[in-house]
């Protein structure tokens, strides 16, 4: 059995066994995540309770890695590959140097970032600091894993793409001659997956042995127990009738891991499935079944009782410090407002899961409504619609492509099919489905998309910042795009009166209450009226633009400002004749990439009526983001309340002086600025 050149020096000049060493690792990483999760008040724990062992295995004993001599301290995010950018790196210096007989270790299930983070750590692989950057604005080490992370080399996607991609540099090291293996981890739920499968025949009919892929069995994922979302069993028989080795373990049996880990090739990728346990070491988990995806505390009761446990497993160790945030507790309140600073009037009215409530009153007289959900159903705010509603909710595991066809199938039968997930899922990873089984036949399928452009922490696999270009693109679809809780309120009433297939970018959690009437469709909102310059934001930059415009009217800027939700049609002729009043031009503000969004479709509405005015977009230019807050990723893209000042000073040629205190003391709610870390 190959040993791996994996632990610090220090360690590997003691006496121990490698057993001991894998124990030791294990529950260091789960301490080390558990510590985590209370500090940050929330986390990846029941993760790091099912794979520690197998991490622990991997790294200790069974992959044979280049050796480190010392732990890394994270780099700060190095920005997005691109030819502009020479200096980017991958994470994939702390699994040390590649060689031809080195192992490489890919990990499939990003959200696993944290688990991998505590194995590099008690690995002497990384230094401890490192998780202190965890999901901190301008860190590499972010929460959902990207391939500038610590461990990492590729970007693995939203599930089910890190096989393909281990699958192809297995392929391409065999073609080299290399005679050290790939290994990968994924978790269960990625076996509702097409694209998993689609690898796995692959990999058998290419005879790719030098694959090693272990499996974290713990049978939950984000809506609950796999068995009642969509059972994947028996996998050990079905991946077996692909072509697969199989091998079907206990997961915390470090013995028969590492065995697993030792079988000589036999012409056939080798599948590890380790039934584990999603409360291992930490039995106060068992409390929160069947909802084990992510840990936030419900109360300081809760967080107590995982502060013992810790206390327990490191008792030498003080219990790790509240910050400010937790000291304040929860806080659940359904309507409130928003707080500026003292002696600022109070901000507009602010509502909490304003979807989840308007869909289940709209839909209660509309029995051919059904709801879809692809395994984020309390993330989309579809929870209450399943409780109340239960047979007209259908669980489609993660198989957004799946849901979209079969949401076709049901249109045309006459019901009126409600499809629910993050927004990237459903234009990203089921484009050509839209496109043939929905959009062509012009059926009425609605698709609710969640966390639109960058306000999501994360990162690229979960922020949609071309959907409105590629939705748009489509024949028949309309797209739509809300900006305050009055138009969440308002879009189902809008949908109805629409013949095809609609497309909307929908806000979740707390979200103020900007406007007072309804949405319209085809008309966009005027918040404001001037003729010196013409703001035109959609979704959640009214907001933004809001803030900037108040300050600009106490300099004297004249402001037609205007709020576009219905993106496709676009044939508003009030937008046109504003732009053709203002004296300075007009400047398009969208959480989007400025590709084929908003500012695309005025500059073609602009061209197609030679208008020669000046226009501006503001918006993410033609690059990925990363992982942050929303503030931080706002201000870095330059795509912020700031941003449209400095742009209205270059149209104007005026300095107005406008500083960022000025802007704070404007807030419109702070809520949305000031994003906190989400179970994604």
């Amino acid at each position: 059995m190959r040993r791996s050149n994996n632990m610090p020096t220090k360690r590997k000049k003691s006496s121990s066994s490698w057993q001991s060493d894998v124990r030791r690792v294990a529950a260091g990483i789960r301490k080390r995540v558990l510590e985590h999760t209370i500090r940050n008040n929330g986390g990846y724990l029941s993760q790091a309770c099912s794979s520690a062992e197998i991490f622990a295995s991997l790294y200790v004993k069974t992959m044979k890695l280049g050796a480190t001599d010392r732990p890394l301290v994270p780099k700060p995010f190095p920005g997005v590959p691109g030819p502009d950018n020479p200096d980017y790196f991958t994470g994939a210096e702390f699994n040390g140097a590649k060689a031809p007989d080195l192992d490489r270790f890919f990990l499939s299930p990003a959200q696993y970032a944290l688990v991998l983070y505590a194995a590099l750590i008690e690995t002497g692989r990384m230094a401890e600091e490192g998780l202190s950057q965890f999901n901190k604005d301008g860190s590499s080490v972010e929460m959902i894993g990207a391939e500038h992370s610590p461990g990492m080399e590729t970007m693995t996607g939203s599930l089910g793409q890190g096989i393909s991609q281990a699958a192809g540099v297995a392929m391409a090291r065999k073609r080299q001659g290399d005679s050290g293996r790939v290994f990968l981890f994924m978790s269960d739920g990625e076996f509702q997956i097409g694209q998993t499968w689609e690898a796995i025949q692959a990999m058998a009919f290419h005879h790719l042995d030098n694959v090693i892929i272990y499996v974290d069995v713990n049978g939950f994922q984000c809506d609950g127990a796999m068995e009642t979302v969509m059972n994947i069993e028996p996998l050990d028989k079905r991946l077996a009738s692909f072509g697969c080795r199989v091998m079907r373990i206990k997961g915390h049996d470090i013995e028969r891991l590492a065995k697993a880990g030792s079988l000589k090739p036999d012409g056939r990728p080798l599948v590890v499935l380790c039934d584990t346990d999603a409360c291992k070491g930490i039995r106060v988990l068992k409390k929160r079944m069947p909802k084990m995806h992510y840990v936030r505390f419900a109360s300081p009761e809760e967080k107590s009782w995982y502060a013992a446990v810790l206390n327990e497993l490191c008792a030498t160790d003080p219990p790790p410090a509240e910050t400010r945030d937790e000291r304040q507790g929860d806080k659940n309140d359904t309507t409130r407002h928003s707080s500026l600073v003292a002696g600022v009037p109070q901000g507009p009215e602010i509502l909490s899961r304003v979807h989840a409530k308007n869909l289940v009153k709209w839909a209660a007289d509309k029995p051919k409504v059904l709801v879809l959900s692809a395994d984020l159903t309390s993330s989309t705010e579809i929870d209450l619609f399943r409780a109340t509603y239960p047979d007209r909710f259908l669980s489609m595991g993660i198989a957004e492509q799946n849901m979209l066809s079969w949401a076709s199938g049901l249109a045309r039968e006459g019901f009126l099919p409600f499809v629910h997930t993050f927004a990237v899922f459903i234009y990203r990873r089921a484009y050509d489905q839209i496109a043939m089984s929905v959009a062509y036949s012009n059926l009425p399928v609605r698709m609710i998309g969640f966390l639109p452009g960058i306000m999501t922490p994360g990162g690229a696999t979960h922020q949609a910042i071309e959907d409105v270009a590629l939705m748009r693109s489509l024949p028949n679809m309309t797209v739509l795009d809300c900006g305050d809780a009055t138009e969440v309120e308002s879009v189902l009433k809008v949908m109805e009166k629409i013949n095809g297939p609609v497309y909307v970018r929908m806000l979740r959690g707390e979200i103020p209450r900007l406007f007072a009437t309804p949405m319209e469709f085809g008309r966009a909102r005027v918040l404001t009226e001037g003729d010196d310059v013409t703001i035109l934001s959609s979704g959640i930059m009214t907001e933004e633009a809001m803030r900037a415009v108040q300050v600009l009217q106490k300099r004297g800027i004249s402001v037609q400002h205007m709020h576009v939700s219905t993106l496709k049609p676009f044939n508003d002729e009030s937008v046109i004749a504003a732009i053709k009043r203002s004296k300075h031009g007009v400047i398009t503000m969208e959480n989007h990439t400025i590709i084929g969004g908003l500012g695309s479709i005025i500059a073609e509405h602009m061209a197609e009526r030679g208008m020669a005015k000046k226009l501006v977009r503001i918006g993410l230019r033609d690059k990925f983001a990363h992982g942050a807050s929303k503030g931080y990723l706002m201000r870095k893209y330059h795509m912020d309340a700031m941003a449209l000042i400095t742009e209205i000073e270059a149209l104007t040629g005026r300095k107005l002086g406008i500083t960022e205190g000025e802007l704070k003391e404007t807030y419109i709610a702070a809520v949305h600025s000031l994003a906190k870390a989400e179970a994604l």
